[in-house]
C-alpha cells in the first residue's frame, strides 16, 4: 500500500484518553467489528476494480464507523498505493480507533504487502488493534497485526467471508491474538 508507514500520534492521545485497557472488553467485541468490516467490504469491495480502499474502524458515542479513503487509479496489478494519513484525518475528535481494513484491487495481489503488515503493526500502541483485508477474489481475512513479516502474517489469517458471494463465516471465529 505504498505510503503506509506512519504514526497516529494524535490518535494515540485520543485513544489513551477515551479508553483504558481495563474497559476494552466491554467497549466492543471482535464480532461487532467483524460485522462492521464485513459491511464495509460489501460496499467498497465491488468498487475496488482499479482502486484500493482503506478504512480505520472507530467507535464514537457507541457507534462503529469507518474513516475511508480511496487510492488513485492503480498503475499495475502489483502496484497500488494510498496514504493512510488521509483516513486518519477523517477520524472525529474523541473517537476510539479499533482497527483497519483495506481492499486489494480486482487484478491485484492476493497477499499482504510488507507495507500492509508494517502499517498495521505500527498501530499496536492502540489497545486491541485489529486488521483486515480483502483479496481480489473477494475473500475477506483478518490477520494478527502483532506480526511483522508477510509470510508469518499470511499464516495467521482467519477467513471472514467473501463479499462477492455475500456469504460470511460466523462472526465468532476464535482468535486469541490479544
Amino acid at each position: 500500500m505504498g505510503l503506509r508507514r506512519f504514526l497516529l500520534s494524535s490518535l494515540l492521545a485520543v485513544a489513551s484518553f477515551c479508553c483504558s485497557a481495563g474497559d476494552l472488553g466491554t467497549e466492543f467485541s471482535r464480532a461487532e467489528v467483524d460485522a462492521h468490516v464485513w459491511a464495509q467490504f460489501l460496499v467498497f469491495g465491488p468498487k475496488s476494480k482499479q482502486h484500493e480502499y482503506f478504512g480505520y474502524v472507530y467507535r464514537l458515542d457507541g457507534v462503529l464507523a469507518s474513516a475511508v479513503v480511496r487510492s488513485p487509479r492503480c498503475s499495475s496489478a502489483r502496484i497500488c498505493a494510498l496514504d493512510t494519513r488521509e483516513a486518519a484525518r477523517l477520524i472525529p475528535d474523541g473517537a476510539r480507533v479499533l482497527g483497519e481494513w483495506h481492499t486489494h484491487p480486482h487484478d491485484g495481489s492476493s497477499e499482504l504487502s510488507p507495507d500492509d503488515v508494517r502499517g498495521a503493526h505500527d498501530n499496536l500502541h492502540i489497545p486491541g488493534y485489529l486488521a483486515y483485508y480483502s483479496k481480489p477474489n473477494g475473500d475477506i481475512h483478518a490477520w494478527d497485526p502483532r506480526l511483522e513479516r508477510v509470510p508469518i502474517a499470511m499464516h495467521s489469517m482467519v477467513f471472514i467471508g467473501n463479499y462477492r458471494t455475500e456469504t460470511a463465516v460466523a462472526a465468532e471465529n476464535p482468535r486469541n491474538w490479544h
